[in-house]
């Protein structure tokens, strides 16, 4: 039993998902005006880069810092 609790995934609550969405809104975006396609790289490149923002600045500060990491995903 022990063991199935050190390996439960996180959970996360709606507001995280809601900015995750966007998160991924914004990069389909960005992606399709700079004529980007959006490969399984970036897409998994993207998520890490995401949840290190919110384990390391909470949800707040990752909210408004969307153009910088969205940069660094793209490697614009």
């Amino acid at each position: 039993m022990k063991q199935l609790i050190k390996h439960r995934p996180p959970i996360y609550g709606k507001k995280t998902l809601k900015i995750a969405f966007e998160f991924g809104l914004v990069l389909s975006e960005v992606a399709k005006k700079k004529g980007i396609a959006l490969t399984p790289e970036i897409s998994e490149r993207a998520e890490k880069i995401l949840i290190n923002e919110l384990k390391i600045n909470g949800l707040n500060k990752t909210a408004l810092n969307f153009t910088p990491l969205i940069l660094s995903v793209l490697e614009v």
